[in-house]
């Protein structure tokens, strides 16, 4: 991604995975037209994933003090687009930083304001806590999910023994370069390039949320979790998803 691309950069850390496998059919009616589902052996999995945004700024413009670190919450599913990229749709994402939900809602991704904590309890447990407020913050974004103005989440993460992140269902998960949101009538791809995941396998102490039963989920603890060490994102400029994949 060349330098002069870059409209924002940020660092992610105490970045926790959350996984529940669901039914292809139930994500594909979230999803705005122009994104398709992906599956991997017959199913598809929906994320839950709180962590700690830093140095959050728009280059070259340096990070901003306290203002660019605050606590976000997101849930994603995984989708291709009609041009054949994959990347992640969003259905939700809190933020407790208010002028940051208005500039992503402003750009067609649907934040919303929230209350919420990450804390690092030594160098393996982390602690959660996240409460939307029930706002949908300032300007309408199409194709949200209705369910997910609301929500919350208290958990504490407890990382053990490093996977490898490079294949298999952990790479099919997390190695992916794209974000989308919605408007002017299509969907709109944001490029991301980051350093590799380092994952390590992820136990809960504590799990308190509603999300799984606001998206239809049967609920109880996920299947999948993994602790990711921190990494530096940096998001090009989005572009409108061609109507029809090259060629066609």
């Amino acid at each position: 991604m060349s330098a002069r691309l870059v409209v924002s950069a940020q660092q992610w850390e105490d970045l926790t995975f959350l996984h529940w496998p669901v039914e292809p059919g139930l994500v594909q009616r979230w999803l705005p037209p122009g994104l398709v589902v992906q599956t991997v052996g017959g199913a598809t999995w929906v994320g839950v994933v709180p962590f700690l945004m830093a140095d959050v700024r728009v280059p070259p413009l340096p990070a901003l003090g306290g203002w660019s670190r605050f606590a976000e919450l997101n849930v994603r599913v995984y989708v291709r687009d009609r041009a054949g990229t994959e990347g992640v749709w969003f259905g939700g994402l809190w933020a407790t930083r208010r002028a940051f939900v208005a500039a992503a809602r402003a750009a067609g991704v649907p934040y919303h304001p929230a209350a919420g904590v990450v804390e690092a309890d030594g160098p393996d447990v982390v602690r959660y806590r996240f409460r939307a407020t029930g706002r949908r913050g300032p300007f309408r974004v199409a194709h949200e999910h209705p369910a997910l103005t609301g929500g919350r989440l208290t958990a504490v993460v407890r990382a053990h023994e490093e996977v490898d992140a490079t294949s298999g269902l952990a790479s099919w998960l997390t190695a992916r370069w794209s974000g989308y949101g919605f408007r002017a009538g299509r969907p709109w791809r944001f490029p991301v390039a980051h350093e590799p995941w380092t994952l390590r396998r992820g136990t809960l102490d504590v799990l308190e949320t509603d999300l799984p039963e606001r998206l239809g989920l049967p609920g109880g603890e996920p299947p999948l979790v993994h602790v990711a060490a921190p990494v530096a994102a940096r998001f090009a400029v989005p572009r409108p998803v061609p109507p029809t994949a090259p060629g066609r």
